[in-house]
């Protein structure tokens, strides 16, 4: 991984080239970043310009020993550390080491992908992530062991809002008194739930979401889509790549037309209609139904830019003429309130509230919205 090879976050990679170029890479880092953020990239494309044999002024060189071996995972003085759990063939000692291989290969695929996606694609069912308390004394084992090929030896923790509370306090003893030559990589989407002992000994940094711009290039990529249906996904992804390409290998729904029909509904009171959204909403795919409620969820909020200053709108032609008409319908006082349902209905889809209640509850919350407006008017 070289920098060059995300697009965008100019800033960001300035911010990192320039402090191994000053000697000033501090022993410990947090890559902080929602889900689908490029923190674990960006993290790998500096590990690799770390330890780069003939680096550039800004980047790594991708040819040397070093740069083929971490851009395979394989660098020996590189260690991983990511969330697990038991199965039926290892119950015991359950740490990163054994589930390397599968791993490597989950990551290989694509780098921006969640914990969901590396528990279902290794196949762990309906068990909870961890990193263990064995994975404490496998992490002091390898810290005692010298470089083999580097000056510098890389421990990156995926998500270690995941961490056993024995294996956080371990580690805090690490970061407290670090080897020399010896560089921490926490990569989270939840610094939250980390200790604030550890938080106090690292160096926290940000990664943003990507802008439709940068989102766009990453999916052109390797993707040829219509610009229509490229908006579409740039409008439920919310700066999340892991999201945009799950809508584009799940979705061929036509979301505009549904929400229109929906909102049309809502405005009156047809409950018998509404029930048949329902029913279209209850049969989408999980990535849909999440796909579906950002999507309006954007829409809702473009219709109130468009009243502020249309040449700041995201949307195309057809959502463009749409939304300047739904735009009447709601001022600011019950955009907001939609916004706040629409977002609360996303979060509680994600915490894996049942579904069916979640869209009924938005929906008569958006018909009462509406009600008050017609009332007002």
């Amino acid at each position: 991984m070289k920098f060059i090879d995300i697009s965008g976050f100019e800033k960001e990679k300035d911010f990192l080239i320039n402090a191994v170029n000053k000697n000033l890479v501090a022993h410990a880092q947090l890559f902080f970043g929602s889900q689908g953020s490029p923190n674990l990239t960006l993290a790998l494309a500096f590990i690799s310009f770390l330890n780069c044999d003939h680096k550039t002024s800004n980047d790594s060189c991708g040819e040397c020993p070093s740069c083929k071996k971490i851009d395979k995972m394989i660098h020996p003085d590189v260690h991983f550390i990511f969330p697990v759990a038991p199965t039926t063939k290892i119950n015991k000692n359950v740490v990163s080491d054994l589930f390397i291989k599968e791993w490597r290969s989950f990551i290989l695929k694509d780098p921006y992908q969640n914990v969901n996606d590396w528990f279902n694609f290794y196949g762990f069912e309906n068990k909870s992530p961890n990193i263990s308390k064995d994975e404490s004394r496998n992490l002091i084992k390898k810290l005692t062991l010298k470089p083999f090929e580097s000056e510098n030896k890389i421990v990156l923790i995926w998500l270690p809002e995941h961490l056993h509370i024995y294996t956080s306090n371990a580690l805090l003893k690490i970061l407290e008194d670090p080897p020399p030559k010896t560089f921490f990589f926490l990569i989270t989407n939840d610094y939250n739930r980390l200790l604030k002992t550890i938080l106090s000994r690292v160096q926290m940094f940000k990664i943003r979401n990507f802008s439709d711009e940068e989102l766009t290039k990453e999916i052109l990529k390797k993707d040829t889509i219509a610009e229509s249906e490229l908006s579409k996904v740039i409008l439920t992804s919310d700066g999340n790549l892991n999201q945009a390409k799950k809508i584009i290998n799940s979705s061929n729904e036509d979301f505009l037309s549904v929400f229109k029909i929906w909102m049309r509904n809502c405005y009156s009171s047809d409950y018998a209609k509404i029930q048949l959204d329902l029913e279209w909403f209850n049969n989408q795919t999980r990535i849909n139904k999440k796909a579906f409620l950002i999507y309006s969820l954007n829409l809702i909020r473009e219709s109130f830019v468009v009243k502020i200053n249309s040449s700041l709108s995201r949307i195309v032609d057809e959502e463009s003429e749409f939304i300047k008409n739904f735009s009447k319908s709601l001022n600011e006082e019950k955009t907001e309130k939609v916004t706040l349902e629409l977002n609360d209905a996303i979060r509680f889809l994600e915490r894996n509230a049942n579904p069916k209640i979640i869209f009924l509850d938005l929906s008569i919350e958006i018909v009462n919205v509406f009600n008050e407006t017609k009332q007002i008017a």
